[in-house]
């Protein structure tokens, strides 16, 4: 992590990192970067196809995304 959740997903966002995924988050740490992420193409979703929230949050590219997320579940995410 890097500091804030939102500076994290703005990371996601630009491609200076391929993946952020965090648990037990805040509104207000997510919600302005999570926007942000989405607006560039990222999908930003919860586990399952569920819409992100505090609880579980996964930013990444749309194939990245769905593989990360498999290999989460696998190891009990």
């Amino acid at each position: 992590r890097m500091g804030t959740a939102s500076l994290d997903l703005c990371a996601v966002a630009c491609g200076r990192l391929n993946a952020y995924y965090e648990r037990r988050l805040s509104p207000w740490d997510h919600a302005a970067g999570a926007l942000i992420a989405r607006e560039a193409g990222a999908r930003v979703s919860g586990l399952h196809g569920a819409a992100a929230s505090g609880e579980f949050l996964l930013a990444a590219e749309p194939a990245l995304a769905q593989r990360l997320e498999n290999a989460l579940l696998r190891l009990g995410a």
